[in-house]
């Protein structure tokens, strides 16, 4: 049995081709029918990596007679909402205008002609959870549907008002942006939970736009570094992220961060390694530098295509249950390592006899190596040693496991983030194959999804499609700027131009300002929608904001750095009422408030010092920061900082701006060194185990090579090279 997902490339829609619901992909066709039978429309929007999506498939989808019903009475269209943010987007909003509540799967019921009336999320087939069943909902929808037509009008208009209600921009009273980052800065430290980190005492979500606001506002006033650090190294360390191999899961079910929904999506491994060099750049602490690290390892191990894009996402579930990949039984773990390794790697990473989740440990970092050592009375280069070899050998055991499913499609928008990432990566860790991986990416992107002024958002299995959405533009835009910014080819400057323009064209609403969701050159849907706050996924209207205020300050045009300031101005009023739900548009009035530092490259690429400066420069958190090279004689015209800037003595040379004062131009990283203004002191009482343990780890081996080598002088051997036999790991924690 097939139905009409079979010819679709999502593989959430494949998932569904072969139930026997009768699915339409969403598009004219489903549409109309629903208009020429006057049905209503059961409308279903997950996404492949969604526990919850699989759950009510099996239950209902995969249940003949729940499908005759919804065949018999219902148009029944299936959206992946990855394909279709804007669809996701407008009844998403519906839902929660009907219910005061959302997630996914999203089940909502809708007029022929579109117009929501009904809604849930998650219906199990009978009823149970303190949840009607499916059959019971999809009764009650047909008979709203079929009986008063003026009452099912006036729960539509009910509906629609209310939705228009979450959309009213009202009166700003002109608060100055410094004030509406306090007030978000002091709401989120009062939901601070000083115990485990994040906001709340439930369950936790990694909320990067929160930290990222904290941070920009540590850097300029000093506070709130504290909560920053306690929440990231809490993410880091817990179960939401992959001990063994790397990446970010997507949330944590409990407070202490311990078990989460286990598929891990590339948007959130985009921001959050961003995020975590950001954190390295300001404190210069090893957990955040090691995150990354084992994080991009992940993306290029498991989520690059042959092409060099990304794809979206992995599963929670394998055997037909979630996180069975990701969680050992102790037992495995004693099979694996024999009881006295075992024991310590329990102990590091806070293994259980009765588990975490159904019988099944999740890893995390319980006790640091050195607390390890002395608990068990071992020397501390050899917890080191037993902890590096069990990491590997369940490693190996784990890659022997049936593999949970990966979506393999390319979206555009989720790309632009991670390129963001592998940029930023490049330049705060040195390391060239970071820029090598964002620059085969972005030039994928263009080539396949940029189409006569348009850009794509879904490429899979050959074919590039759907009109792309506000944020593949937004996130993109920043993803060329930062590829420029790490590597100073003008080449990706002319490009974020033209992109740019196109957004600037396609999205921006010139009669209340900001930009739409949706462009002019889509579909049109029954509402238009602007979402400047942030969700999941942070606001594109503010990606969009930053972005352009770094290409007018990297290009010189105002008009850029305009659209920046009419954005914030067009949401003024709900940032007013509401500052800590849009700190994605609070971090971009920062950006906008405070002066640039400017600096300005001149002179030939290939020289020592060109290198030496630019590892000065990106050593510290510096978010305002603005990189760019007079390259030639031409760059002045594409990048109009750069005129008048030449390199002295044929020798590189930087033309540094920052408080609105320029300096003389310098030639040697010491000189740079000594101009720039230095960051914010930290003064959080960090501890930096890592190197604790590094310099207990050298004595003891220093140790044991002079016992060593006391004895094989006495026994005429030659005395060993201290060299040999030293541990290369680089221990994971504070």
């Amino acid at each position: 049995m097939s139905n009409c997902l079979k010819d679709e490339t999502s593989p959430y829609l494949l998932q569904h081709a072969s139930n026997p619901v009768y699915w339409y992909p969403w598009g004219p066709e489903a549409l109309q029918k629903a208009k020429t039978e006057n049905k209503p429309i059961f409308l279903s929007i997950g996404y492949s990596a969604c526990h919850w999506c699989h759950v009510m498939a099996h239950e209902s989808f995969e249940n003949e007679e729940i499908a005759k019903i919804m065949n018999e009475y219902f148009v029944n269209i299936k959206v992946d909402r990855e394909e279709r943010p804007d669809v996701d987007a407008l009844y998403m909003r519906a839902l929660v205008a009907l219910t005061g509540h959302g997630g996914w799967p999203l089940s909502m019921f809708l007029t022929a002609d579109q117009k929501p009336y009904l809604g849930g999320t998650y219906y199990p087939p009978f009823a149970k959870y303190n949840r009607p069943g499916f059959t019971e909902v999809l009764k009650q929808a047909y008979d709203l549907f079929a009986g008063d037509k003026d009452k099912l009008e006036t729960r539509v208009q009910n509906t629609f008002q209310k939705i228009s209600q979450q959309s009213q921009v009202g009166k700003a009273r002109e608060i100055p942006y410094d004030q509406l980052i306090q007030e978000a800065v002091d709401i989120l430290s009062d939901r601070f939970d000083e115990g485990f980190g994040g906001f709340g005492s439930g369950m936790k979500f990694p909320e990067p736009m929160h930290y990222t606001l904290l941070l920009r506002h540590w850097a300029r006033n000093g506070e709130g570094l504290d909560i920053i650090d306690k929440s990231l190294t809490s993410m880091a360390e817990g179960g939401l992220f992959d001990q063994l191999g790397g990446g970010f899961h997507r949330y944590s079910t409990d407070r202490k961060w311990l078990v989460p929904h286990f598929e891990k999506m590339l948007y959130d491994n985009g921001l959050l390694t961003k995020l975590f060099l950001d954190m390295f750049q300001a404190t210069k602490q090893d957990i955040y530098r090691t995150t990354v690290k084992e994080t991009f390892a992940w993306l290029l191990r498991e989520m690059t295509s042959y092409e060099g894009a990304f794809f979206a996402s992995q599963d929670a579930d394998s055997e037909g249950k979630e996180g069975t990949w990701y969680t050992w039984e102790l037992k495995e773990i004693l099979n694996l390592l024999g009881p006295k390794h075992a024991k310590v790697f329990s102990r590091a990473y806070g293994l259980v006899p009765r588990g975490h989740i159904d019988g099944r440990n999740v890893l995390h970092i319980s006790e640091q190596v050195e607390k390890v050592a002395k608990a068990e009375n071992i020397p501390i280069f050899e917890a080191d040693h037993i902890l590096r070899k069990g990491k590997e050998t369940l490693f190996a055991a784990r890659e022997k496991r049936p593999r949970p499913s990966r979506d393999e499609k390319i979206i555009t928008a989720w790309n632009g983030l991670m390129i963001t990432a592998l940029a930023h990566g490049s330049s705060v860790l040195g390391d060239a194959r970071y820029l090598e991986s964002a620059s085969r990416c972005a030039d994928f992107i263009w080539s396949k999804q940029w189409h006569s002024g348009i850009l794509l958002r879904i490429y899979k299995d050959g074919q590039s499609k759907i009109n792309g959405c506000l944020d593949d533009y937004a996130y993109f835009l920043e993803g060329l700027i930062s590829i420029y910014e790490a590597g100073l080819d003008s080449r990706w400057i002319v490009r974020a131009k033209a992109l740019a323009d196109a957004m600037i064209a396609e999205f921006w609403d010139e009669r209340e300002g900001g930009f739409f969701l949706a462009g002019r050159s889509g579909e049109a849907l029954i509402s238009e929608l602007k979402n400047p706050a942030d969700e999941a996924l942070p606001s594109a209207n503010a990606i969009a904001a930053q972005a352009l205020l770094r290409l007018g300050r990297l290009t010189g045009e105002e008009s850029y750095g305009a659209k920046t300031e009419a954005v914030l101005r067009s949401f003024q009023s709900m940032m007013e009422r509401s500052p800590v739900g849009f700190t994605g548009l609070l971090s971009a009035a920062s950006a906008l408030s405070l002066p640039p530092v400017e600096v300005i490259f001149a002179g030939p690429r290939d020289h020592t010092s060109f290198d030496e400066m630019l590892k000065i420069l990106h050593a510290d958190y510096r978010p305002n920061k603005v990189v760019l090279w007079n390259e030639k004689e031409t760059t002045c015209k594409l990048l109009l900082p750069a005129k008048g800037k030449f390199a002295e003595k044929l020798k590189p040379s930087v033309y540094l701006c920052q408080n609105t004062t320029c300096h003389a131009p310098v030639q040697t990283g010491m000189a740079l060194n000594k101009l720039l203004e230095r960051p914010q002191e930290i003064r959080l009482n960090i501890f930096d185990e890592d190197k604790k343990n590094a310099k207990i780890l050298e004595q003891e081996q220093a140790n044991f090579m002079g016992v060593m080598g006391n004895i094989f002088e006495q026994i005429g051997i030659q005395k060993p090279n201290p060299g040999r036999g030293q541990s290369d790991v680089e221990p994971k924690g504070k």
